[in-house]
């Protein structure tokens, strides 16, 4: 959870990539985008044929959320949640991953998102700006 505790409280990081580790007893980072990391990064991260999940700290502005501020457009951030399960994964990991999902958002203090995808289209910069408008 360090990874995690530094995205959220010292913006250290711009995602956080975890799996189940190969024991099923336990999620682990599996990988760490610094914080000039793009949402594209974060999507490149994710395999195509095994689950995963990642949280991702979303900077915007209040202009991009349709917000209204007296003095114009002020920067906002917003820490996502991600449980990608694509279709090409096993059952076997789909079943581990399902399960385990919301034990371990529980330990995410701070995450003010949840998505679930399946296929790329579902997680895009678009969907991002969707749910913070």
């Amino acid at each position: 959870m360090a990874r995690f505790q530094e995205l959220r409280a010292g913006r250290a990081h711009r995602f956080v990539v975890f799996k189940v580790d190969d024991s099923l007893q336990q999620v682990v980072v599996d990988k760490v985008g610094p914080r000039e990391s793009s949402f594209d990064d974060l999507t490149a991260a994710l395999p195509a044929d095994d689950c995963r999940y990642a949280v991702y700290d979303h900077d915007f502005t209040v202009g991009d959320a349709t917000a209204v501020v007296a003095d114009g457009e002020a920067p906002r951030s917003k820490i996502f949640f991600v449980a990608w399960s694509p279709a090409a994964a096993d059952v076997r990991s789909k079943m581990v991953y399902a399960s385990s999902c919301e034990g371990f958002k529980k330990e995410l203090d701070g995450v003010q998102i949840d998505l679930q995808a399946t296929e790329p289209s579902e997680l895009t910069l678009d969907v991002l700006k969707d749910h913070v408008s």
